[in-house]
């Protein structure tokens, strides 16, 4: 799991969710709901998707605890994770060791000597979190000042096509349990907006997140400057349904 970018602090308005909000507690949620277990073999999907070859240097951007950081290294890509959430990269660098990690925000430049990369890999939902538009809009803008002229960007997110097929109606809050976590999803469709509850043994935790039509987030890469873009249901490079996750491929 890639844990999105969080709230700096917690009066600063940029971002929807508190600065550690996808730390341990949601890792443990996250794992339970199964969200880890094709990481391997999703790395290897990207690797063949891209292109990519050992010792190109790609940045996991929203990186969390490293897992899809290290799963990369594994294969001879020089790997560099950045998470905003401190906590985030504290698990990061003990449970994945081997990648670089950073704490930093994925809206403001990239300190010195930190890249330009070859990639940027931004999954599991790791965007949509700024409190308007624009916000989402500049760290995109980020991504692309982040690669070399002719790198390639991949995100994996959910799009509204797919919480429209998986929840209907935003009348109803939708109540699911996964291996004993409770997930509560109310989504507001005329604003994108969606908020998970989820419960685990004591532990809750709130996400929120705005998501898009499949075909504006192709505007707001293109409007980054990227060109090139693709649209797929999976990191083989199927055609997406409805029930996908979108996976977008780009070019800076």
């Amino acid at each position: 799991m890639n844990p999105p970018q969080a709230r700096a602090t917690a009066t600063d308005e940029r971002v929807l969710n508190e600065l550690d909000t996808y730390g341990p507690a949601y890792m443990r949620i996250a794992e339970a709901l199964g969200g880890y277990e094709e990481t391997a073999q999703e790395a290897e999907q990207v690797i063949e998707l891209l292109g990519l070859q050992e010792g190109d240097l790609v940045l996991d951007a929203a990186c969390g605890f490293g897992r899809f950081a290290e799963a990369l290294s594994r294969h001879g890509i020089e790997a560099v994770g950045i998470d905003i959430s401190p906590a985030a990269i504290a698990e990061a660098q003990r449970r994945c060791p081997g990648p670089r990690y950073l704490v930093h925000d994925l809206t403001q430049p990239l300190p010195d000597g930190v890249g330009p990369f070859d990639a940027l890999v931004n999954v599991y939902s790791s965007f949509g979190y700024g409190i308007t538009e624009s916000e989402d809009q500049e760290m995109l803008a980020c991504f692309h000042r982040a690669l070399r002229p002719g790198g390639w960007i991949v995100m994996q997110l959910s799009d509204l096509e797919r919480s429209r097929h998986r929840l209907r109606s935003d009348a109803e809050p939708v109540v699911r349990w996964t291996n004993g976590v409770k997930e509560t999803l109310t989504v507001d469709f005329s604003s994108g907006r969606l908020h998970v509850r989820y419960e685990l043994d004591g532990d809750e935790v709130h996400s929120r997140i705005r998501m898009y039509e499949k075909e504006d987030l192709v505007r707001m890469l293109e409007e980054a400057g990227f060109g090139d873009v693709s649209m797929y249901g999976d990191f083989t490079g199927k055609p997406k349904e409805p029930a996908d996750r979108l996976v977008l491929v780009a070019r800076a």
